[in-house]
C-alpha cells in the first residue's frame, strides 16, 4: 500500500499539484528548521520570578522598573499566592489579609508602600477608623489609634492600673518605633554595598541604637511587657492577641523591635485604617502593572518543575510542561520546603545543604480554615461602624492562648468597605484561622485522595462550624441569609496555593536569638524571597523581602536611586 502511494505520488505531474502541496525546496526547508530550532531554544530573560505571591511580585516589579526584562511564573490561575482573590457569582472573596494599614499615608514606614513608591503604581485607599472585638469580656468596636483605648477600652475591660500600665509601655516602645521608621527595609542589601545604602541612613540608625542596644531589641516583646510592670490580664491577653495577628506569634516569642514598630504605628493619635479600592485584587494587580509596563510579563498556570543550573549558577527554570526559561538571576517565592524541592535535581551540594540547614532550625507555621459566604444583606447596614465594624476577631478562650487550634478567629465583610466586591443588596464575607489550623489533622484525607470523600465533606463541614460562630457574634442570623458558603482546609490551602503542608510559612521564636534566612544563597545568581526569609511573615514583611532582594540584584547606583523614590 505504502509503495502504491509513493509511486502515485511520483507519477502525478507536478503542474496538478497546488502550490501548498508542493514538495519544499531545499532553502525553504532549511528556513523552517531553523525556524523551528529558535523557537524550541529556551526565552531568556533578566530574571525570572517562581511564585506570584508579594514578595515575588515586589521583587519583580522593581527590577522591572530598572530596566530588567522579568518573567513572572505562577502555578495558580490567579496571581497573588496568598493574598490572591477569585469570584464567584458576583461574589468577590479576599483570600488572604483583611487588615491594612500606613498605605494611605503619602509618607508611611510600610514596605508595601514603598515598593508602590518606586513602581510608580499604586491602588486608590478607602479609609475609616475601627474594627470590632467578640471576646469573654464583651463585643465592642475600639477606635485604632490610642485614645479609644486609652480612655474608653481599658478602663472598661482592663483592671485599675491598666491605662497607665499602657501609658508607661508605650513611653517605651514609641522612641523606637520612631527610630526603626527612620530606616527602610529598602535601605537593605546583601553585599559589601549595604554599608554604602544603610550609611544613607546613619543619623537614623544612631538614634536606632540610642534606644536601646541591638541584643535587646531582638528579644522577646514579652520581656520589655515584664521590666515595664504590665501585669493588667487584659491588657497582656489584647498585646498577646495583637502580637500574634500582625506577627503570627504571641509576645513570648516575637521580637521587641516588629511590635514596638507595629505598636507605634498603630496607637498613633490620627492613625486609620485603610482599604485597595476594588479589594485586595487592587494590590496584586497594581505589582503587576508594575512588572509588565516596563516589558515584563505574569504568566499564570505555568508551575515549575525544576530550577536550572549552568556551571555553577542558576540559569532558568524549567515548567512541568517541558518549557525551558533561561535566566540571568532565579528568585524563588515559594516557601522554604517547595523551594527545597525545586532545587532537588541541581546536584548543586551546598545550596541543597544549606536549604536544609534552614529547614531544620525553623518551624512551620500552622495552616488555615477558611470560609467565604455570600449573603443577602437585606436589613444589614451598608456601611462599617461601631455597632456593626467591617472587621472583627472572635475569641473564645483566653487561657486557651491565641495560638490555640480553632480559638481565634478573624472576620471581614469587605464589601461593607467597597461595595462592587459583592451583588447589589449582599455582602461578602471571610472567615478564617489566623494560621492555627494543624495539618496534622487532615493528613489522612490527602493520603488517601479523599478530597471528594463523604468523610472529608462531613469533617471540612464540622470544622467551619467554629468560623460560623464567629459571623454570628456580629450577624446572627448568617446562616439564614446564605447565597453561597465555600469552606476551606489545609488541604485547599496547599492545593491552591502550593505550600508545603498548607503552612503559612516559616519563622523562629524570638527566643532563639536568630533570624530567619536572608535571600542570597550559596548557588550564584539564585535568591529567595517571601515568607520564609527576612524579615518574616505578613504583607509588610514579604513586601520587605522582595525590596531586599530586588535591591541585591541591582547595582549600588541604582538601589541609591531606588531609595530616592522613598517618600520618608
Amino acid at each position: 500500500m505504502r509503495l502504491a502511494i509513493i509511486a502515485t505520488l511520483v507519477a502525478t505531474p507536478a503542474a496538478l499539484v497546488r502550490p501548498q502541496q508542493r514538495a519544499p525546496s531545499l532553502a525553504t526547508w532549511w528556513g523552517r528548521a531553523a525556524a523551528q530550532q529558535r523557537r524550541a531554544a529556551p526565552e531568556h530573560f533578566d530574571a525570572v520570578v517562581v511564585g506570584s505571591g508579594i514578595g515575588g511580585l515586589s521583587a519583580a516589579s522593581v527590577l522591572s522598573s530598572f530596566g530588567r526584562k522579568v518573567l513572572v511564573v505562577e502555578a495558580h490561575d490567579h496571581a497573588g499566592g496568598c493574598a490572591h482573590e477569585y469570584e464567584v457569582d458576583g461574589f468577590r472573596f479576599e483570600n488572604g489579609p483583611s487588615l491594612y494599614a500606613g498605605l494611605s499615608p503619602a509618607a508611611s514606614p510600610n514596605p508595601l508602600k514603598h515598593v508602590f513608591q518606586i513602581i510608580g503604581e499604586e491602588p486608590s485607599w478607602i479609609t475609616y477608623d475601627r474594627w470590632g472585638t467578640a471576646f469573654p469580656e464583651g463585643t465592642f468596636a475600639a477606635a485604632v489609634g490610642g485614645e479609644d483605648f486609652r480612655e474608653r477600652i481599658l478602663p472598661t475591660y482592663g483592671g485599675p492600673g491598666a491605662a497607665d500600665q499602657f501609658e508607661r509601655l508605650m513611653k517605651r516602645v514609641e522612641p523606637l518605633g520612631e527610630a526603626i521608621f527612620g530606616v527602610p527595609a529598602a535601605a537593605v542589601r546583601e553585599d559589601a554595598f549595604a554599608a554604602v545604602t544603610l550609611g544613607r541612613y546613619l543619623p537614623q540608625m544612631a538614634k536606632l541604637l540610642l534606644v536601646g542596644p541591638a541584643p535587646a531589641l531582638s528579644k522577646p516583646f514579652s520581656e520589655v511587657l515584664d521590666a515595664e510592670g504590665v501585669t493588667d490580664p487584659f491588657l497582656r491577653n489584647w498585646l498577646d492577641m495583637i502580637c500574634f495577628l500582625l506577627q503570627g506569634a504571641t509576645t513570648d516569642e516575637a521580637p521587641t523591635t516588629l511590635m514596638a514598630y507595629m505598636l507605634s504605628d498603630f496607637y498613633k493619635d490620627g492613625v486609620l485604617l485603610d482599604f485597595p479600592r476594588g479589594g485586595t485584587k487592587s494590590i496584586v494587580d497594581a505589582l503587576i502593572r508594575g512588572v509588565t509596563k516596563h516589558g515584563g510579563e505574569v504568566r499564570l498556570k505555568s508551575p515549575v518543575a525544576s530550577v536550572s543550573v549552568k556551571d555553577g549558577a542558576a540559569a532558568g527554570v524549567v515548567l512541568e510542561d517541558g518549557t525551558a526559561v533561561a535566566a540571568d538571576v532565579v528568585v524563588s517565592n515559594a516557601d522554604l520546603w517547595t523551594t527545597r524541592k525545586l532545587v532537588a535535581s541541581t546536584a548543586h551540594a551546598p545550596l541543597l545543604d544549606y536549604l536544609d540547614g534552614q529547614a531544620a532550625r525553623v518551624t512551620r507555621c500552622e495552616s488555615f480554615l477558611h470560609l467565604h459566604v455570600g449573603i443577602d444583606a437585606a436589613g444589614l447596614p451598608s456601611e462599617p461602624s461601631e455597632a456593626f465594624p467591617a472587621q472583627w476577631a472572635a475569641l473564645d478562650d483566653w487561657d486557651a492562648g491565641v495560638g490555640a487550634p480553632r480559638n481565634l478567629v478573624l472576620v471581614s465583610v469587605a464589601s461593607l468597605l467597597d461595595a462592587s466586591l459583592a451583588p447589589d443588596g449582599c455582602h461578602a464575607i471571610h472567615a478564617y484561622v489566623p494560621a492555627t489550623e494543624p495539618f496534622e489533622d487532615w493528613e489522612a484525607f490527602a493520603e488517601s485522595g479523599g478530597y471528594q470523600s463523604r468523610a472529608y465533606r462531613a469533617a471540612k463541614e464540622e470544622a467551619v462550624d467554629v468560623l460560623w460562630k464567629a459571623i454570628e457574634r456580629y450577624i446572627p442570623d448568617v446562616r439564614d441569609r446564605v447565597k453561597i458558603a465555600l469552606p476551606a482546609t489545609p488541604l485547599t490551602h496547599r492545593r491552591f496555593n502550593r505550600r508545603d503542608r498548607g503552612t503559612y510559612g516559616a519563622y523562629l521564636p524570638a527566643s532563639t536569638g536568630e533570624q530567619l534566612m536572608g535571600h542570597a544563597t550559596p548557588l550564584d545568581n539564585f535568591y529567595v524571597c517571601g515568607d520564609s526569609t527576612f524579615p518574616g511573615i505578613g504583607m509588610p514583611a514579604v513586601a520587605a523581602s522582595g525590596m531586599i532582594t530586588a535591591a541585591s540584584i541591582l547595582s549600588p547606583r541604582e538601589h541609591w536611586a531606588m531609595l530616592d523614590r522613598i517618600k520618608n
